[in-house]
């Protein structure tokens, strides 16, 4: 089965939609609710640290003679970037989708609206 594919009516989902609500996913045709498989979800989290990394190795080799706190501060924040952007585009690329257990489904019932006499 491909990326971000239905595995009851086999409709696609938009790869925003599949990272933007990767908790509370619903099938656009099927209304079935979906999860995020563990390895689509840890596979993203480490090409993330990795481009991470690779950018806080050369950001450190560059700002390294930077005096005070800009030498240690830039390849930090480099770094978050760098992950932040990695990991949800492997996540659009990558996502397989699986059906949501019942038990893990949370249903939430209102209480009818109280008449006052």
């Amino acid at each position: 089965m491909s990326a971000r594919q239905c595995p009851n009516c086999f409709a696609f989902l938009p790869p925003g939609q599949v990272v933007a609500y990767s908790y509370d996913l619903v099938c656009p045709s099927c209304q079935h609710p979906l999860e995020i498989s563990a390895l689509s979800r840890n596979l993203p989290a480490y090409a993330g640290l990795v481009a991470g990394a690779i950018v806080w190795w050369l950001a450190s080799a560059h700002y390294s003679g930077q005096p005070g706190a800009l030498g240690w501060v830039l390849p930090l924040l480099l770094s978050y970037l760098a992950f932040s952007i990695v990991a949800p585009l492997v996540l659009m690329f990558t996502a397989d989708l699986t059906l949501k257990p019942l038990d893990s489904i949370v249903f939430q019932y209102e209480a009818p609206p109280s008449h006052h006499p």
